[in-house]
């Protein structure tokens, strides 16, 4: 185990030791570039998963360096830090999570990444796979360790339990705040998965329920029952909750969603923890009616609601704060145009009020935990010029301080800002959206622009996003519009884009953009789209549908069929469920979504052949980019294959860049492809509107 000073230390881990002022004023006297890195904008964050022990005295992270991932433990009373333990990358091992048992014990995941040869069969839980292809699964681990780097001690082995790699492994359930001895871990079985309850010393375990083959977590009660169990659907696409009362064995379904995307417009279920009494747990749900999620007691053993915690009229409620050891809220949480937190507990809103006035309202701020009597706080942000910080408040000393970067310090000056832009659409509705303008720009008249639609349809933009900033700090304006059919603003806002593919979601894409050039904000001359996943779509349906505004187009993993979308949905699920999967076909949870949101095959055949780039390509009117990973199972490659025949066989320019390995999402493992999509992307978009601004060019 290693030590150092934590004054000694250099490079980012000793700068993010001062004051955000104070670095600022460092990285501003020496000479700097004229951009920011690209790479400091995706990759592994340089320090993640941290964490603070009972009595305030350690926090834990997991700090990425060159050989790949260390856990360390920093002293807050000595200055003090520890290497405890390295995963490898040339191993391809990986931390996952980093938590306090006690002041005296750290649990920690490690993963690796195991190669699948093809043909091969692969044994998994209560059937055997036919791997028709290389791939990579993961092999799990959890671990306990001193803070003192000794007594490292595993709490469940995959390979030493059954002797194969498996991709559901072990999992923490519940760390057991009020049990000092035990942890509960989610594992794989024989015939299911099964709740263990594991002491965290002797790695002993007993079993306190069995689950299936597709059974991926519980959530127990405060006595530690488990009360609700969370199985995947629908060939893995899905989810459904289960109930039953403590004094049960059946399980009893409560709802059943879509789930791979997080996109759904009916009833949402997501259990938090055990509430105050027994067989009663916190739940963030939209129930039957309501149009917003909220945060409420489920009862588990009558199936209902017993009280309201918190319900937003105008945004979903998306996370909580909870105190583990007393089973009570502490604040409900949502992203408005920010993230915002509204305290249940009076002690902690005073606490929180402070705080977030202190760092002000271009960050967000979230909480990450605190000791237990209270005096010291870790708190996370992030904002368009904080790649990321972990701040330490200490109430006894009355001081709040970074004590690490989750990125690379940058000189301010090289990050773009960021405002909210609010416009009319065309039919009247109210709408808003983000837009970043370039480093150094004090005049945001005429800029070249970016319009970014964000991926899902059903999800949303947050504010301080940095996948925009490769774009951003290289001197264009970029603009994140909402539209009809994202998530995050309620059912009615999902629902008025079904069907709307092309059109009303698309115009507001349109309006945002249009508002913009009114302002005199862009140059109307100088535009291009870019997008990923739905994103991509938008794209693709802009370069025909908008070539007055464009001038080039990006997309990203994006559908240009959306008829040969629904039919691979429907014939991919029906393959899937005659290997074990369930509901596959066109009665699939994936298929029907995706017909309510685009439309039906047979039904909308002419409204979605309108609303089709690769039906529409001799309409195109500016030059295209594709971009896709060949190994995306979400949207498949196909689609962007389909496009450039369609583009060929019109006789108009397109380029298709395959990127190797990579699927649908963003993993920070895969940084050399998104450094080609980034590098790829901003090339092109220099050729059709020419470069950024230079910062303090106006």
């Amino acid at each position: 185990m290693k030590h150092f000073r934590l004054a000694a230390i250099t490079g980012a881990l000793a700068l993010s030791m001062f004051a955000h002022g104070a670095t600022a004023q460092s990285a501003a006297a020496q000479a700097a570039p004229a951009r920011a890195p690209m790479d400091l904008f995706y990759g592994y964050d340089s320090f993640r998963s941290a964490d603070i022990s009972p009595s305030g005295r350690y926090v834990t992270a997991i700090h990425r360096e060159a050989v790949g991932d260390v856990l360390i433990v920093i002293d807050l009373q000595t200055q003090h830090i520890s290497q405890l333990s390295v995963a490898r990358e040339d191993q391809h091992l990986q931390l996952t999570f980093a938590r306090f048992k006690s002041d005296d014990r750290i649990i920690f995941g490690l993963t690796q990444k195991v190669h699948v040869v093809r043909d091969r069969n692969t044994v998994g839980v209560g059937r055997t796979i036919q791997v028709a292809d290389d791939a990579w699964e993961y092999d799990s681990r959890v671990y306990a360790i001193g803070v003192d780097g000794q007594n490292l001690h595993s709490l469940y082995d995959p390979s030493a339990q059954q002797g194969f790699p498996r991709e559901f492994s072990a999992a923490i359930i519940d760390i057991l705040e009020n049990d000092p001895n035990n942890v509960l871990l989610g594992v794989p079985n024989y015939g299911g998965a099964e709740l263990w309850k594991v002491n965290i010393a002797t790695g002993e375990h007993t079993a306190l329920d069995h689950g299936t083959y597709w059974t991926i977590g519980w959530i127990v009660d405060n006595e530690g029952t488990p009360v609700l169990r969370r199985d995947l659907v629908d060939s893995g696409r899905g989810i459904a909750w289960l109930r039953r009362s403590r004094s049960q064995r059946n399980w009893q379904e409560v709802v059943r969603f879509r789930g791979a995307e997080g996109a759904n417009s009916g009833p949402t279920f997501d259990g938090i923890g055990p509430a105050g009494q027994p067989g009663q747990v916190f739940v963030l749900a939209r129930r039957d009616g309501d149009d917003t999620s909220g945060l409420f007691v489920y009862d588990t053993a009558s199936g209902q609601y017993t009280q309201t915690v918190e319900s937003n009229p105008n945004f979903d409620v998306d996370d909580v704060v909870r105190d583990a050891h007393a089973n009570t809220i502490l604040a409900a949480c949502w992203w408005a145009q920010r993230w915002t937190c509204n305290p249940k507990d009076e002690s902690f809103g005073r606490q929180w009020t402070r705080i977030t006035h202190a760092l002000g309202d271009n960050v967000n701020v979230r909480f990450v935990d605190r000791s237990d009597d209270g005096n010291r706080w870790l708190i996370r942000t992030n904002g368009p010029q904080d790649l990321g910080s972990y701040y330490l408040l200490d109430l006894n000393a009355h001081q709040l301080r970074v004590i690490f970067g989750a990125r690379a310090q940058v000189d301010p000056a090289l990050l773009p800002t960021e405002r909210v832009v609010e416009y009319t659409t065309s039919d009247g509705q109210h709408q808003w959206g983000y837009l970043w303008i370039p480093p150094g720009v004090a005049n945001a008249r005429n800029l070249p622009t970016i319009v970014m639609p964000h991926g899902g349809p059903e999800s949303r933009d947050t504010w301080g996003e940095a996948f925009v900033m490769p774009f951003a700090t290289q001197g264009y304006a970029v603009f994140q519009p909402n539209f009809r059919g994202g998530g995050g603003f309620g059912r009615h806002f999902v629902e008025s884009g079904y069907h709307q593919w092309g059109q009303r979601m698309q115009e507001d894409v349109s309006d945002g953009l249009h508002a913009l050039v009114q302002q005199g904000i862009t140059d109307p001359h100088r535009v291009c789209i870019w997008g990923w996943s739905y994103g991509g779509y938008v794209a693709l349906t802009a370069s025909f549908q908008n070539a007055d505004i464009y001038k080039c187009s990006v997309a990203g993993a994006g559908i240009s069929d959306m008829s040969a979308m629904l039919r691979w949905t429907r014939d991919g699920d029906r393959d899937r469920d005659a290997s074990g999967g369930s509901g596959g076909g066109s009665q699939s949870m994936s298929y029907r979504y995706w017909t309510e949101a685009m439309g039906d095959l047979d039904r909308d055949h002419d409204m979605l052949v309108a609303h089709s780039a690769a039906q529409n390509a001799a309409r195109v009117g500016m030059p295209l980019l594709l971009l896709h990973g060949d190994e995306d199972e979400t949207v498949p490659i196909e689609q962007s294959h389909i496009m450039e025949r369609a583009m060929q066989q019109a006789g108009h320019p397109v380029r298709l860049v395959t990127l190797p390995g990579i699927s649908h999402y963003y993993i920070p493992d895969q940084g050399d492809a998104w450094r080609t999509v980034f590098t790829e992307s901003l090339g092109f978009i220099q050729q059709n509107i020419g470069p950024g601004v230079a910062p303090g060019s106006q």
